[in-house]
């Protein structure tokens, strides 16, 4: 039985979320199925430059956030 793959059951498969009967049909087409094989890659180099990126707020957004506690402070005390 010839069974197609979605972009998304790469994904699921590439977190470890792919029903494991899935999991097995996938492993063995990704050897066998040369596009199949290179959307997989494409994902994991998305992933890769994902990773790299910045992971925390910026500065900017940081002090807006600790201003505007600051400010609304006032007003939950007296709730």
């Amino acid at each position: 039985m010839t069974q197609n793959f979605t972009f998304n059951d790469l994904i699921l498969y590439y977190y470890n979320e792919l029903p494991k009967d899935k999991t097995n049909a996938l492993q063995i087409a990704l050897e066998f199925d040369a596009t199949l094989k290179e959307d997989f890659k494409t994902i994991q180099e998305i992933t890769s430059l994902l990773d790299k990126e910045k992971k925390s707020p910026s500065t900017f957004s940081i002090n807006y956030i600790l201003d505007y506690s600051k400010k609304s402070n006032g007003e939950l005390e007296t709730i």
